[in-house]
This record gives structure tokens, C-alpha cells and sequence, in this order.
């Protein structure tokens, strides 16, 4: 049996927790079925998204008695307590009743057809998660695999991302982060400081976590003079954290936003000693940003030798004159968000039972826009200290209200105007 089991393991990239979770999945997504299908009316032409929206949102008001009382307090506690076991339950009853075989259609085809179906509900049900909408593209431009565990694994990922407000912290402790500081600078080994030298600007991301989570990285090339350097490529850098030994250190790198999304991997190792950064790009997506197999990090605050010396007074130049707008300007790129904050200034946040009202100054005038909490049920729960952003979305050039640690946003336009 440990034979089978350890076959098991490595044949599809499991790990035990994977392969029990999977386990239970298709056990409660039998046991469960059983019990929630008498519930449904399955005559009605869109009863399978009826289906999705009670266990999505926890409809059960329209369920029997005996359903109401004995299993839909069940559900909600596994929910709770075991949101990857719930939502891979879900997913499975999903497939089941909209008849999807995964492998009469193809592992690809079925998962694309699935996050496509379910992200369509999801967003109509959720308008103001953006960012998890944009899930769904990285989602499927991620490696598929070839078995159903995939698709039940980004499938649940999809479902938290939704419906967690903060599942993005929870998902950043895959990523790693390395004790190279808020910010930290890179250069091609021995890369002297000229007209036309690249430099590379890592920003620590870590969403409230000490070891864990992203880099915005930002290409720079020197400019004319000392004080400038031209914005050339704007990326995310996510180590992958190593759950198991043998598995290879691997850096997923990627440009852009939604649709435009661009993704490539690389092995990567980090000479630690030496501060040098060796990547290897993954045959199969290519060196598609031609990042350098080699980068070694200049020690701004203990220089070492004339040409570190020299990179590292430029560079405190160029941050104090130039570096907050152009890594501004980088976060854009990568978001498809452009902030409106010298535009759209947000004065105050009010918000009592009833009404959400905020205060915005545009042109010198300030205006007050009101929306009823039960617009949206993430409303309940704002308070007047979060952080608030009015900004304009590349993707269909409206402006919208964002709560970025949330992920929250709805259009501007939703709101009313007091008069």
C-alpha cells in the first residue's frame, strides 16, 4: 500500500494532504449530492446556476425544513472550517450536473469551459471583485496538468478568490520573499554606471506577511544625465515557496493585465554570499521578457568598490527626484489601473446603517456621492479608515471606487449624486 500510495504521490504531483483532500471531495460530493439535488427544481432551465448560487451564497431559505435545520448548517460549518474540502465538493457536483467529463472533452477544453462558466456567474454576482475576475484569466493561462485534480484545485482557487476577502494574503504564503529589503537594486555583474546601462528595481510586496509574498520589478535604463532613467519593462517577480525537497526553486514572472496578461517561468537560484540571482528560463515559455541569466544586487547602504559606489549615489538621486512617479507609472502598467488621486480627490468616507456617502473634490468643487449599503453586501462591513482610490480602468475606460485591500471596486457611476 505505501508503494501504491507513494506511486500515487509522484505520477500526479500530489501531496498527501492533496490526495486526502481529494479523497473526501468525491466522498462528500456523493453524500451531499443525495441530499441537496430533491432540494432543486430540476425543471427549471437554469437550475444548475440556482444550484451554484445557494451554495455560493448560502440560499437555503427556499430549501425544506428538515434540509434547512440538518444540512445546511453542515455545509456552512465545512465552508468555514475546510474551504478547499467545500469548494472541491462544489466543483464536483457542479461537473456532475452539468454532465462535464473532463476527459471525454479533453483536460484543457473541460477546464477552460469550466472557469469561463463559473467566473461568468461568479462576476454577475460579485461585480465590485475585479481582481478576482482577473483570476480567471491568470487561471487559465497557468499549466492545466493532465487530471482532474487540477481543475478542482483552480477551480476552488477561483471560489476563494471571490469569496474571501482576504484570500490574496492567505494565497501569498505560496510565494516567497527574500531579506533583500523594501527596496533593492540589480545590476548585470561588473555593469559599470554609462548611458544606456540597465538597472532593475525589486519592491517588496508582502501583504501584511513578514516572509512571504511578491516583487514589483521595475527596468530601468540610464539616461542622458545622472538624475534619469527611462522606464523600459514593468514585471511581477513570485518565488514559488518549495514544499518538498527535490522540487526545483521556480520564479514565475509576468507583465501586464487581465486579457493582456504574459506569463513565463524560470529555475532560479540565490547565491546568497556573493548576492548574485542565476535564472534559468522553462523550455517550454521561453526567455520571453530576455531577463539575464545573472543579476547581482548593489548594496546601496554599504558600497563596495568605485562602481557600486557610484550606482549607489546616482540611484538615492534618482529616488528622491524621480522614483515615486515612475514606479507609479509602473504599477499602472501592471494593474491596467491608473489612480486619479490629483483628479479625484477623496475628502471624507461617511457611512451609517443605511448609506454609504463619500466626498470627492474635483476642480475645486466638492461633490457627494451616495450609494444604500444593500447594493452590495461588502458594504456592510466598510469603515471610514480603509483606504480608498478613485481610479480609471484601461480595460473599458471607466472610472471606478477601489478598496485595494479588499479588491473591491464598483463604478463610480453607480452612485448617486446628493443634491
Amino acid at each position: 500500500m505505501d508503494e501504491v500510495w507513494n506511486k500515487l504521490l509522484e505520477e500526479h504531483c500530489l501531496t498527501e494532504t492533496h490526495l486526502y483532500n481529494l479523497a473526501r471531495i468525491f466522498e462528500g460530493a456523493s453524500y451531499f449530492s443525495d441530499l441537496i439535488l430533491p432540494e432543486m427544481n430540476r425543471k427549471h432551465p437554469e437550475w444548475t446556476k440556482n444550484l451554484l448560487a445557494m451554495l455560493v451564497m448560502d440560499m437555503y431559505d427556499y430549501c425544506s425544513p428538515t434540509f434547512q435545520q440538518e444540512t445546511a448548517p453542515v455545509l456552512k460549518d465545512l465552508k468555514a472550517d475546510e474551504p478547499d474540502v467545500y469548494w472541491g465538493i462544489v466543483t464536483v457536483i457542479y461537473m456532475r450536473c452539468r454532465q462535464i467529463g473532463p476527459y471525454k472533452l479533453g483536460i484543457k477544453r473541460t477546464f477552460h469551459l469550466l472557469i469561463d462558466e463559473l467566473d461568468g456567474m461568479l462576476f454577475q454576482w460579485y461585480p465590485e471583485r475585479a481582481d478576482a475576475h482577473e483570476t480567471a484569466f491568470n487561471l487559465k493561462g497557468l499549466s492545466y496538468g493532465t487530471n482532474l485534480w487540477k481543475i478542482i484545485e483552480y477551480c476552488v482557487i477561483l471560489f476563494r478568490r471571490y469569496t474571501e476577502a482576504d484570500f490574496s494574503k492567505y494565497a501569498s504564503q505560496i510565494m516567497r520573499l527574500f531579506n533583500w529589503g523594501e527596496v533593492s537594486y540589480w545590476r548585470i555583474p561588473g555593469c559599470p554606471y554609462r548611458q544606456g546601462s540597465e538597472v532593475w528595481l525589486f519592491s517588496e510586496q508582502s501583504l501584511g506577511r513578514a516572509t512571504n509574498g511578491f516583487y514589483i520589478v521595475l527596468r530601468l535604463e540610464a539616461g542622458k544625465d545622472n538624475r534619469t532613467f527611462l522606464l523600459k519593462d514593468a514585471l511581477n517577480y513570485c518565488f514559488w515557496t518549495i514544499d518538498q525537497d527535490g522540487e526545483p526553486p521556480i520564479l514565475q514572472a509576468s507583465r501586464g493585465a487581465s486579457t493582456h496578461k504574459e506569463w513565463c517561468f524560470y529555475l532560479y537560484e540565490y547565491d546568497e554570499e556573493n548576492s548574485l540571482l542565476h535564472l534559468d528560463a522553462n523550455p517550454d515559455t521561453g526567455n520571453l521578457f530576455g531577463l539575464p541569466e545573472t543579476l547581482q544586487k548593489i548594496h546601496t547602504d554599504h558600497p563596495q568598490g568605485k562602481d557600486e559606489k557610484v550606482w549607489s549615489i546616482i540611484l538615492r538621486k534618482w529616488e528622491e527626484e524621480q522614483g515615486e512617479a515612475v514606479f507609479q507609472q509602473a504599477k499602472e502598467r501592471l494593474s491596467g489601473r491608473i489612480e486619479l488621486n490629483d483628479t479625484y480627490r477623496v475628502k471624507d468616507v461617511c457611512i451609517n446603517r443605511t448609506s454609504l456617502t463619500l466626498s470627492i473634490e474635483q476642480e475645486g468643487r466638492t461633490t457627494d456621492y451616495r450609494m444604500p449599503i444593500e447594493t452590495y453586501d461588502f458594504l456592510a462591513d466598510i469603515h471610514p479608515a480603509q483606504n480608498v482610490l478613485i481610479v480609471k480602468r484601461e480595460e473599458d475606460g471607466r472610472i471606478y471606487v477601489e478598496w485595494p485591500d479588499w479588491g473591491y471596486g464598483i463604478p463610480l457611476s453607480e452612485f448617486s449624486l446628493v443634491r
